[in-house]
């Protein structure tokens, strides 16, 4: 066996298949005794590992993208680049035409999958990380605001990206697009996207609570948050929202985590900003996860506050 295929194995987690070694220039005969040898093991049909290399999740995700000739995609791609929330599952994706069944994995068909849609990440064929977001998506609905928010708050997809690529394979029948084109939508225009678990939670809290009939107690015609990029010339610290209420004095509602204010110049940047809204007319209303805990506590009260804050703007 020539240095090329064991370079080649390394960088795929200790794996080899028939047809890449073939390829290197093996004949079926050597192949035959390679395999037969006290140096490699069966892992599918057509697959070996080489004796000694780690038995990892990774090289079983890359053992089912060789024995099948399939693209490591959904929860898997997702594992892959290491969006957040998503569980390390065995996941290929392979072209609809076709038909394989893999011991342990789960094997997804499509008709549109381009090469601008396929990547490699840790030596393993992975769709690219727009497709994945979009994938993980649609077929976990739940995931959708966490990843998409996490992708654009990092800055690693542009937002574009994402939507011409959900355009590009077609909605016409597709459960959850629309949703997900909605969501998409929704962001366009922002200047800044937050990753952030509790605001999410926070804004949902307080739009379920307007939509749930207490908008007379917000006493606002409209949703009661909005992002900070929808309050022209206002400006919303990273990680909260801006509560809009019945005046035009605007209030904020910073989420705070000890993750985020655990060292002394993060707690001192905060102070430098929450000066800086106070100079804007902003009045604050920190808010933590203990506060999220009960959510129709947390409605009631932050009316109370807006109700209070526009009766002492009316003396």
């Amino acid at each position: 066996m020539g240095d090329g295929l064991y370079s080649l194995s390394a960088s795929q987690h200790g794996l080899i298949s028939r047809e890449q070694a073939l390829r290197q220039g093996l004949s079926p005969g050597e192949w035959r005794w390679l395999s037969q040898s006290d140096d490699w093991r069966r892992v599918y049909a057509g697959v070996y590992r080489r004796v000694g290399a780690p038995e990892t999740w990774e090289q079983a995700l890359m053992a089912g993208c060789l024995a099948t000739d399939a693209i490591a995609s959904h929860g898997a791609a997702g594992a892959l680049w290491r969006l957040p929330e998503v569980e390390r599952r065995l996941e290929v994706t392979i072209p609809q035409g076709r038909r394989v069944v893999v011991k342990g994995f789960e094997v997804h068909r499509t008709r549109f999958l381009q090469p601008v849609d396929r990547t490699h990440r840790s030596g393993i064929p992975v769709t690219s990380l727009a497709r994945t977001v979009i994938d993980v998506s649609l077929d976990v609905p739940g995931l959708a605001p966490v990843l998409v928010d996490h992708v654009l708050a990092k800055r690693k997809v542009p937002l574009a990206l994402l939507a011409n690529r959900l355009a590009a394979m077609g909605t016409q029948g597709r459960s959850g697009t629309r949703d997900l084109l909605q969501m998409l939508e929704e962001r366009k225009g922002r200047k800044r996207h937050v990753d952030s678990g509790l605001q999410r939670e926070l804004e949902r809290i307080a739009l379920h609570g307007y939509r749930d009939g207490l908008r007379a107690v917000f006493r606002v015609p409209g949703p009661p948050v909005q992002r900070a990029d929808a309050l022209p010339g206002r400006r919303v610290p990273p990680g909260g929202c801006g509560v809009r209420g019945f005046s035009s004095s605007p209030k904020g509602t910073p989420t705070s985590s000890y993750e985020h204010h655990s060292t002394l110049s993060a707690w001192a940047g905060d102070q430098v900003r929450n000066l800086e809204l106070f100079g804007d007319g902003w009045f604050i209303v920190p808010l933590t996860k203990i506060e999220i805990v009960d959510p129709v506590r947390l409605v009631m009260l932050m009316a109370r506050i807006i109700n209070k804050a526009e009766a002492r703007r009316l003396r």
